[in-house]
């Protein structure tokens, strides 16, 4: 699979210290798959830094040890030691590919680190966080914000994947997608069907899709909401309930990110949401393909 054909060049996966091995594995494949490169992003939040020099910090410490100033010298050790251990879990999970994997410690707040770091052909893999209180946390609330704002696509991966054969849904809000030839090219690779949800009201039977379905020998079934498909979340969620779905893909902006978020919540599958593509690189991805 070459990266002409899908436009990706890297997947970037924060290491969290507790990231589940299920999104990390994840990942892998995904890179595997599409011969793309990984990045493990090791975020060092300079804020806690700033906020252990402040005299007026406190900590509780356990075993009567009360309240007591933040020790800076004590964090920094800790940071540094879950630094490597991030590297160390990294470097085990990417055994598959080596070649193509690379760790990096960045520094800042999660905010100015993803938006430093992605660019456009990269697909940031965002976990979404297992309770609504961690949801509203300022920290996965900059994360989250800082890679949609971003010209990198976003992988939404849910606290619990479903499955992992079946299906790859594309979400169509128009006959010309870009969420089609995506997801196309990853049904290729991953040998699995593409089922085409067309959510707008251009649908119908006879729209072309790209010749690379029949030359990769992908099967293609297409899904009709109707006129009103686009708006219409309880059609899209009655449609999807009824496909045993791997990977859902959609552009943002045809769909917006809460749409996308309930999406992966509620069918326990990740979602791929795409930015949209520019004008004038219709007529070259259509060559490409």
């Amino acid at each position: 699979m070459t990266m002409a054909a899908h436009g990706f060049k890297r997947i970037v996966l924060r290491l969290q210290p507790r990231v589940p091995d299920r999104t990390a594995r994840l990942a892998v494949e995904l890179a595997e798959l599409l011969d793309l490169d990984l990045l493990g992003l090791f975020l060092d939040d300079t804020s806690l830094r700033d906020l252990a020099s402040l005299p007026f910090a406190r900590e509780l410490r356990t075993l009567g040890g009360g309240w007591q100033p933040l020790d800076i010298e004590r964090l920094s050790r800790e940071l540094d030691t879950a630094a490597r251990s991030a590297e160390r879990l990294f470097a085990e999970m990417a055994q598959r590919i080596p070649a193509r994997c690379r760790f990096e410690v960045v520094r800042g707040s999660p905010r100015t680190a993803i938006e430093a770091t992605s660019r456009v052909g990269d697909i940031v893999v965002i976990l979404e966080p297992g309770s609504p209180s961690e949801r509203f946390t300022d920290q996965f609330s900059w994360l989250s914000d800082a890679a949609f704002r971003s010209a990198a696509a976003v992988l939404l991966v849910p606290p619990r994947i479903a499955r992992t054969i079946g299906p790859i849904v594309a979400v169509a809000a128009a006959p010309d997608d870009p969420c089609i030839d995506t997801a196309l090219v990853i049904a290729a690779a991953a040998k699995e069907e593409l089922v085409v949800i067309e959510a707008h009201a251009d649908a119908g039977p006879g729209a072309p899709l790209p010749a690379m379905a029949t030359e990769r020998g992908v099967r293609v079934r297409r899904v009709s909401l109707g006129p009103a498909g686009a708006a219409n979340t309880a059609l899209l969620a009655g449609a999807l309930e009824r496909i045993p779905v791997r990977l859902i893909v959609l552009t943002q902006g045809a769909f917006d990110r809460a749409v996308a978020t309930a999406i992966a919540s509620a069918q326990q599958v990740p979602v791929l949401v795409l930015e949209p593509r520019p004008p004038d690189a219709a007529s070259e991805r259509a060559a490409s393909l």
